[in-house]
Order: C-alpha cells, then structure tokens, then sequence
C-alpha cells in the first residue's frame, strides 16, 4: 500500500508544463542539485506513470484495462505491483487496484489458508478515506484478505491470493449494490474482478464502499508499475520483464483519449531509478513498458504518448 499522499503527488506530476510553472510547490530542484536516482535510492520504485486524459462520466457502471504480462514473477525474488489503476476517482474518493507479487492483508474467514498474514501472489483493490474507514468498507471473496489502517493514509483494502503468471489479463472495476445507512447517507458498493484469457476464468477480488447512489468518474486515469520495500533489489538481477496496458474503458465503451502522459519519477514522489522504457504499441491501443537490467539515460523524464510531440522519443535511448 502507498499513501494517498504519494498517490496525489502522481497526479501533480501529470500537469502540464504551464501548470507547473505557475505552482512554486511543485517545482523541482534543479538537476544539478539532486542527483539521479540509483540503486541506493529508497523503496518504493515507481518505475514509470501513466496518466490518460478524457472526459469526466457523470453516471459510471464499469472501467476495463486489459494487461499482458511477458513473463512470470517470482514473489520470493521481488516485490512486484502492477497496477492497471494506479488512481482512480469516483464521487472524489481516491482508490486504486492491480496485481501483486506480495498482496498481505489478514484472513476474514477459516476458509482461508492462508494463515495470520498472506505472503504470496494476488490481487488488490483499496480505496482511501477519513478515520472512520474500518474493514465494514470492504467486502472480500470467501477466501480474502482484508486491511483497514491509517498508517498509510486512511484507506480499506480488500485483497484475495491469485497465482497470475505469463498471459493476458483484465482488471475490472464495477458498480454492484446500493445502500442507504440508518443516518440515510447513501452508499454503492463497487466489486473489482480480475479475469485470466487463457482460462477465461474471472474472480472476484474485493468489493469497496463509496460514497453516493450516482457514481462520477473523474476525467483522468492513472496506470504505474513498482517495486515495493521488503526484497533488496539488485537491478543486475531484474528479471526480463514486459507489460502491456491497454486503454481504459468506461462503461463497456473505449474512451476518447485526449492526452497520455509518461511520468518517471525522479525528484518528488516515489523517485526510481530509469530501468524502464515506455513507448506506444504499433496501432496506439497498448502501451509497452520494459523492464532492464540496467540503468538507462534519459533525456526526458516527462513526456506525452498521445498526442505525439515532435522530438519526444516514445522511449528513452540507453
């Protein structure tokens, strides 16, 4: 789990270049000043952010991204989230979703096997909150996992162990249930799924309570990819590693996409060291991140996908 604190700091890091020049609190050092991130640099890594522009949807039912994963992972080597949501906003709560290497989170039931505090592959979906937040947000699968706690902003998590592996995936969010409290505050519950191609299997990960009957979906949309504190990471020994993500759709439709930004961290927020290259798949439906095994150089750490700037590489050179 990150902090929403950090989560906001991806969103500030998707202005434009106008927008940052008028905010003084989000100017960086200058590069000489700081140096680059390195292997030294703390966890978490947020080895690349993507960040879509579109139009807000006043009444939301569903959000889709695909995602394909070249090879497999394994959890006792790295501590590995991909997050086809990496921020999501609905009625102005902030939540996020992906898949794991090291989900956590405790056992709600004795169907589960998993015993005090699940180590091991599987998926994720967390919303964020005030300290009123307690696991009655969250409603598991039989054999899920659950997390409520404010050391890391005030968030509910419901998790549920899955063994993804190579192959091609879909990370699903949609609206379920509505409820009225016995203070008659409304509220809607919202399920996450995650579906396997190759099995055509679709599992239930978790369902989140938000605020309202109506649901708003911002007009932005949020992808990352890191790696996460508890594994010492030598970067010589990074595994060969492709993601692909699609683009987000809304309510079973694709969106109108009129930015897509490529953010690497690198003097706020989650700083990474450049070992992943980003660049748009022929046809402009997917978007290719690579994972090295060394440190690139980049000359731009901030630059769009869609639309196409002349003299920004799709990814940087090594």
């Amino acid at each position: 789990m990150r902090a929403l604190a950090v989560l906001l700091t991806f969103a500030a890091g998707a202005l434009s270049g106008a927008d940052l020049a008028t905010s003084k609190a989000l100017q960086p050092l200058p590069v000489d000043l700081k140096p680059l991130p390195n292997e030294k640099t703390k966890l978490p890594w947020h080895m690349v952010n993507l960040w879509w522009t579109f139009p807000e949807t006043p009444d939301f039912e569903s959000l889709e991204i695909d995602l394909t994963i070249s090879d497999d992972v394994d959890p006792s080597k790295l501590n590995l989230y991909i997050a086809p949501i990496g921020l999501g906003q609905l009625n102005g709560t902030n939540f996020y979703g992906g898949i794991q290497t090291n989900i956590g989170g405790n056992p709600v039931s004795d169907a589960s096997p998993q015993g005090a505090y699940h180590k091991g592959k599987g998926a994720i979906f967390s919303r964020w909150g005030n300290k009123d937040l307690d696991t009655s947000f969250v409603r598991p699968a039989v054999n899920g996992l659950t997390e409520a706690a404010g050391y890391e902003g005030d968030f509910a998590s419901g998790r549920r162990p899955f063994p993804w592996k190579a192959g091609a995936y879909t990370y699903a969010i949609r609206k379920l249930t509505y409820e009225k409290d016995p203070d008659g505050k409304e509220w809607t519950w919202v399920g996450a799924f995650l579906t396997e191609h190759a099995t055509r299997q679709t599992v239930f990960i978790s369902a989140l309570k938000f605020p309202g009957r109506t649901l708003k979906f911002w007009g932005r949309h949020s992808a990352f990819i890191e790696i996460y504190g508890g594994k010492k990471v030598v970067i010589a020994d990074l595994p060969k590693l492709e993601v692909r993500l699609g683009m987000p759709r809304i309510n079973g439709q694709a969106v109108e996409v009129q930015k897509l930004q490529v953010n690497y961290p690198k003097n706020q927020g989650p700083a990474s060291p450049a070992i992943m290259s980003t660049e748009l798949a022929q046809g402009g439906k997917e978007v290719v991140c690579k994972l090295h095994n060394e440190i690139l150089t980049r000359e731009k750490w901030y630059f769009p996908l869609i639309p196409v700037t002349p003299g920004d590489p799709p990814a940087p050179a090594k």
